[in-house]
């Protein structure tokens, strides 16, 4: 069984037309073989009370009187919202497909809500649910504990989220699907010539993002380095066949590496 997983972002599926284009890709690794995880944000649509921002908005954000559980409670609705109305539209393209919460797909975390830290992910659900469909739509940024209650891993946490579903179901690729055409040179609103890159190495990109990179959350490379899993950064807007930028082990070719600093 070859898996591939997706992540797509808050912008890319805050919306009908941002999702059929997510879908494209979801369709494009089906149609060649693959079982697809697709592993959804929290819509980002201004305004809207089912985005993280504006759930925590209901509770008055830092003044809220709940606790950090309760707080995990109301926030894992965005993902699984996301993730519910993305698998509905996947049906009406045609494609079989069923959404899991985090932690029916077997992520289990310690209980420091809020910032909680993947302990182990269970392969086994998915993997069932890869008998009868194609495509597993999982709520990104969430898991729970032993005992069963809801956590949130940190914002940016369902980049994490799809990086150790990828370790644990030894995936044959992970694709961050972003609103970037991949990893720039440089910050391409400051710099009109700024280039995609080819490639990175998992410590460049762990850097960059360790920075203030905003590309990937650095837990998620940190893991897919450790799982030597292979990564791709791309924008949702590409064409399938495109590649954006591939993450891996630093070229042995290159004598003279030098880590990106900013």
């Amino acid at each position: 069984m070859e898996i591939v997983i997706q992540k797509f972002g808050g912008t890319s599926v805050k919306d009908v037309a941002a999702r059929k284009q997510a879908l494209v890709h979801v369709k494009y690794a089906v149609d060649h073989g693959k079982k697809v995880v697709v592993v959804v944000s929290a819509f980002r649509e201004p305004g809207a009370s089912y985005t993280t921002d504006g759930l925590l908005n209901l509770v008055h954000n830092n003044q809220s009187r709940l606790s950090k559980r309760e707080l995990d409670m109301l926030v894992s609705v965005g993902e699984i919202v996301s993730a519910t109305v993305f698998t509905e539209q996947a049906r009406e393209a045609g494609l079989d497909a069923t959404a899991l919460t985090g932690s029916e797909a077997g992520i289990v975390t310690d209980d420091e809500f809020q910032n909680a830290k993947i302990l182990n992910v269970d392969p086994t659900p998915i993997k069932k649910m890869f008998k009868k469909t194609n495509v597993v739509v999982v709520a990104g940024f969430q898991g729970a504990t032993k005992d069963g209650e809801i956590t949130t891993i940190g914002r940016g946490g369902s980049d994490v989220s799809a990086a150790v579903l990828g370790m644990a179901l030894n995936a044959e690729l992970v694709d961050i699907f972003t609103d970037v055409s991949g990893i720039m040179t440089a910050d391409p609103q400051l710099v009109k010539r700024a280039r995609c890159l080819k490639s990175i190495s998992y410590d460049e990109l762990a850097n960059l993002a360790h920075n203030g990179a905003r590309v990937i959350h650095p837990r998620a490379v940190e893991v897919a380095k450790q799982a030597n899993l292979s990564m791709r950064i791309r924008a949702t807007y590409q064409q399938p066949e495109e590649l954006g930028t591939i993450v891996g082990e630093r070229n042995p070719r290159i004598s003279h590496y030098r880590t990106v600093t900013v």
